[in-house]
């Protein structure tokens, strides 16, 4: 019942298909960049996804054992030309000498195939982590418990979910809240149920998603599960933003940001908590929060979303040259960003160049953005994109103003969350 195949499909079991796609893919551009050991890094992971599908195959074909190790000896010479002190040398070494030489796939070789998915999706390597998801998941077999099957069925929609996958992340999500009630995991059923909640947001059903944010917020507080409060409380002020209940969604956030226990978590709910701050106007504590994301150690997709925040804030004022600073960082991580971060990122860069006069630039920005918004079916930045393209056509693009604080930016709960961010900067070392 709890398979590989529920999760990623059928894989062709023949060593002689091409797979892994998206290493070689990497490797093409980052030779184009000449970019050689990064080069090198992608094609070492290319040819250790390969051994594992060697590995697999060694069931129902026993007499291939010669040629695997061979296979397995001519890996290992190849990690041993990559750059010894990079992280993802020491992630793939992991994994082969994880590997049995008698030909069986054991524990510490799934484990250790996990782990490189997750260092991969820090590094915001989303197609990478998703095919060594799916090898980790086929190393562990046919007979996998529901609670580990919940937890690869999570990160599956997860990654599907920022591909803007979303038929396959609903799939991925509700396989993993069945198998986590059947382990009696609360915990996962309620971050399987937001999974849910998260990709009727992307698709542009608010209603449901804040029903099911809702309702998950009640029932982790109900069952005093600190984590999935964290998810849910995140979710929900997002939803709110979405709905334009301001207020209400930087409550929900700060109650994200108060409530995380890890880093990781705590950084996503800042940022979020960061861009609400700066659309009341309290500017002083959004920059701020920005920044404590953008030094941290949270995932490169986190970071680059704070930058890219924080590029906006800096055009909506006028300030020339701290946009083009931010747009400078911000470009560095755009081979790695996430579907609907893309779309986001030639927007704001498009209303940013209007803001500066810069029409042509602009428009050639807002047009990819549309573009990419219509092939992932991003619903919900059709009409703002389509807008500000309408604006430029009509000489009424979007000009700085030098934005004043706002009434809601005085509010006591907003001043409460400045001083609380000021308190942890210091603490913190920012």
């Amino acid at each position: 019942m709890y398979t590989p195949q529920r999760l990623f499909g059928e894989v062709g079991s023949s060593t002689d298909v091409l797979g892994h796609e998206p290493f070689l893919e990497r490797a093409r551009l980052q030779r184009e960049q000449e970019q050689d050991a990064s080069a090198r890094l992608a094609l070492g992971a290319y040819v250790v996804a390969r051994l594992v599908d060697r590995l697999l195959t060694l069931e129902v074909e026993p007499s291939a054992i010669q040629g695997f190790h061979w296979q397995l000896e001519a890996v290992r010479r190849h990690l041993t030309e990559l750059p010894s002190d990079a992280p993802e040398t020491a992630h793939l070494v992991g994994v082969v000498e994880a590997i049995s030489a008698d030909g069986l796939a054991t524990p510490s070789l799934w484990k250790s195939i996990s782990a490189y998915a997750y260092f991969l999706e820090h590094e915001g390597r989303l197609e990478e982590s998703l095919e060594m998801l799916a090898l980790a998941a086929r190393s562990q077999g046919q007979n996998t418990p529901a609670g580990d099957f919940a937890a690869y069925a999570l990160f599956a929609g997860r990654l599907n979910r920022m591909l803007a996958r979303w038929d396959p992340a609903i799939a991925c999500y509700s396989a993993a809240e069945e198998a986590a009630a059947l382990a009696g995991d609360s915990n996962s059923v309620l971050r399987g149920r937001l999974g849910q909640g998260a990709v009727h947001r992307g698709r542009g059903n608010l209603p449901m998603a804040r029903e099911i944010a809702e309702n998950a917020v009640r029932d982790a507080t109900e069952l005093q599960l600190p984590d999935a409060q964290v998810i849910a409380y995140a979710d929900l002020g997002s939803v709110y933003a979405l709905q334009g209940l301001r207020l209400e969604a930087l409550g929900a956030q700060y109650q994200a940001f108060q409530l995380s226990r890890e880093t990781p978590q705590r950084m996503r709910a800042l940022g979020d908590l960061a861009i609400g701050l700066s659309e009341i106007g309290a500017l002083d504590a959004a920059r701020l929060a920005f920044q404590i994301v953008a030094d941290s150690d949270a995932s490169v997709l986190v970071r680059a979303n704070a930058l890219l925040e924080l590029m906006d804030l800096e055009s909506s004022v006028g300030n020339r040259v701290a946009f083009e600073r931010c747009r400078t960082g911000v470009q560095l991580y755009q081979e790695r960003m996430s579907p609907s971060m893309l779309v986001d990122y030639h927007y704001k860069m498009g209303v940013g160049f209007a803001r500066f006069g810069q029409v042509v630039r602009a428009r050639t920005s807002l047009t990819t953005s549309l573009e990419l918004a219509e092939r992932h079916r991003l619903n919900a930045w059709y009409f703002k994109i389509e807008q500000a393209l309408a604006g430029l056509a009509n000489d009424s693009a979007p000009q700085p103003t030098c934005r004043q604080s706002t009434d809601l930016s005085e509010a006591p709960v907003i001043r409460e969350m400045e001083m609380g961010l000021r308190e942890y900067a210091v603490a913190s070392g920012n």
